[in-house]
């Protein structure tokens, strides 16, 4: 018989820098009003000094664990999503110990792209099972904005932040829990994107099929978690997917069948923060009264690779 898992610490971080539409620099070709508007995004964060990989995850896990009532040098795992700043050595999750003090905590980074954090909530939960871990922070922090071309209109969608779980082995009163979750991985489509010579994310398919594609597969893994869980849809109160883009949402609530106002994205907001989009978009609508204590929440996310992932959980 499998543990409960707990979620007991939400937080994130966003830089101090955020550029509204009329801030960023100039693009190469000027974006028209209509473009503007079918893009989506009138603001998002862009990190500075100090707000490195580790940096952020650092604040974001601190908030996390100040919510949770847990102190770093209790956690037994640390894990760590990022690809926006891929690295041979060393990975970030060592560094993030040392900001938080986490001394008694193994830590380990992953990738899988925007699908990073679920993947982290999975891989977490599993740990979670064994009798000798209690305690597990989960953290997704991306420098999304340094991935498009300067002077594109990537630049438009693209921003920076951080987000993390604090996840604990057994029930805790008045906190959420991870009911289950789904993992897989597409190698047919691995190709589909990737990074230039130069850094920039460049995308191999158009962009309407892309959007099916990522629309298709979030709809076939959120399925799958929910028929195993016994729950449709109609009993999930929120749909909080990883944002991508305007067209990427629109695609979900199509495949859903879903009313648009069910589906909960502060993609206008703070951009396309990737991993970190989830947690940022969860903490947004809980400060905002619409997420509340009890709900249940439905959270998938794509990313190229091809990966996907899904999580059921209250909050």
């Amino acid at each position: 018989m499998r543990e409960p898992v707990a979620i007991t610490g939400l937080g994130t971080y966003l830089p101090r820098l955020m550029h509204d539409n009329q801030t960023l620099p100039p693009l190469d070709e000027p974006a028209t009003a209509e473009e503007i508007a079918r893009i989506g995004v009138m603001r998002r964060g862009w990190a500075g000094d100090g707000e490195g990989i580790a940096e952020m995850a650092a604040q974001a896990a601190a908030r996390a664990l100040e919510r949770a009532g847990t102190r770093a040098a209790e956690l037994d795992a640390v894990i760590l999503s990022n690809w926006t700043q891929r690295r041979f050595i060393p990975e970030f999750a060592p560094r993030l110990l040392e900001l938080l003090g986490a001394s008694r905590a193994f830590g380990f980074d992953i990738c899988c792209a925007c699908a990073g954090l679920l993947y982290g909530v999975g891989l977490a939960s599993e740990l979670l099972q064994q009798p000798r871990y209690t305690r597990a922070l989960v953290v997704a922090s991306e420098t999304t904005s340094q991935r498009a071309r300067p002077g594109s209109k990537g630049t438009l969608i693209l921003g920076d932040g951080a987000g993390a779980f604090v996840l604990e082995r057994g029930e805790r009163a008045g906190a959420g829990r991870l009911i289950d979750y789904e993992l897989a991985t597409a190698g047919e489509h691995h190709a589909i994107m990737d990074i230039s010579p130069e850094g920039w994310v460049r995308t191999h398919i158009e962009q309407r099929a892309l959007a099916e594609l990522a629309s298709r597969t979030i709809a076939e893994v959120s399925g799958r978690v929910l028929a195993r869980s016994g729950v449709t849809l109609a009993d999930v109160r929120w749909v909080i997917p990883h944002s991508g883009t305007a067209g990427v949402q629109a695609a979900i609530a199509r495949r859903l069948e879903l009313p648009a106002g069910r589906i909960l994205t502060n993609f206008a907001d703070v951009g396309n923060v990737s991993s970190a989009s989830i947690p940022v978009a969860l903490e947004h609508f809980q400060r905002a009264g619409q997420v509340r204590p009890g709900d249940l929440v439905l959270s998938a996310a794509v990313g190229t690779g091809w990966y996907a992932a899904a999580a059921l959980y209250t909050v």
